[in-house]
C-alpha cells in the first residue's frame, strides 16, 4: 500500500515531517495556437513551458524541488500528481 498526502490537506505538514510523500497537482496542457505545454501548480508557484512534453517534464522535474525547497522546506519526499488537459488553450 503505498501513502501519500496531498498538499494543501488538513495536517499536511506534520504528515511530511514524519515522512509520508506529499502529491503535489501539476495541471499540464497545450496551447495550440502557440503550440508551446506549459505547467502550471499554485500550490508551490510552478509556472514552465516548453516545446514538447519530454521537454516539459524534465523542466518539472528540475523545478520542483527547488520551488519546494523555497516555499515548503519541511517536505521530505515531494511526488506530483500530473493531470493532462487537452484542448487548452489560453487567451
Amino acid at each position: 500500500m503505498n501513502i501519500s498526502w496531498r498538499l494543501g490537506w488538513p495536517g499536511w505538514r506534520f504528515a511530511a515531517r514524519l515522512g509520508l510523500p506529499i502529491r503535489i497537482k501539476i495541471d499540464v496542457c497545450h496551447d495550440r495556437e502557440a503550440d508551446v505545454y506549459f505547467a502550471v501548480s499554485p500550490a508551490i508557484g510552478l509556472a514552465v513551458e516548453a516545446q514538447s512534453l519530454d521537454t516539459l517534464m524534465k523542466e518539472i522535474e528540475t523545478a520542483v524541488p527547488e520551488l519546494i525547497t523555497l516555499e515548503h522546506a519541511s517536505i521530505a519526499h515531494p511526488r506530483t500528481d500530473i493531470r493532462f488537459h487537452d484542448d487548452f488553450v489560453t487567451a
